[in-house]
C-alpha cells in the first residue's frame, strides 16, 4: 500500500496547524515500533479497533472505529493484539518525512 495525503481542517500538531497528514499504510505487531517514528494521528479504511503503544509509554485500545475514522493520538507502536481496524494509517505533517 502506498502513502496517502489525508486532507484535515483543523488538525493542530504542537503549536503548527495542519491541513494535510501524510498517512503510512501500518501493519500491526506487538513489539516493533512505527518505521517513521511516533505518529501524530491515525486513520483507518476498515472499521473495529486499534490497539498500541503511546509515545510516552502508555497503552490505548480505540474501541469502535469506523471506515474512514482520523483520530488525533501520538502512537509509537500499533500492536497486533486486540487490533481489529484495517487499513491503518501512521499520520505525520505532510513532507515532514
Amino acid at each position: 500500500m502506498a502513502r496517502q495525503l489525508f486532507s484535515t481542517l483543523g488538525y493542530t500538531v504542537g503549536a503548527k496547524e495542519c491541513t494535510e497528514l501524510e498517512g503510512v499504510p501500518t501493519t500491526a505487531t506487538d513489539a516493533t515500533a512505527l518505521v517513521s517514528g511516533p505518529c501524530t494521528g491515525i486513520a483507518v479504511t476498515g472499521a473495529g479497533n486499534v490497539a498500541g503503544t503511546l509515545a510516552s509509554g502508555g497503552t490505548f485500545l480505540l474501541t469502535g472505529l469506523v471506515a474512514g475514522q482520523i483520530v488525533k493520538i501520538n502512537a509509537s507502536i500499533i500492536a497486533a493484539t486486540s487490533t481489529t481496524a484495517t487499513g491503518i494509517f501512521a499520520l505525520y505533517p505532510a513532507g515532514n518525512l
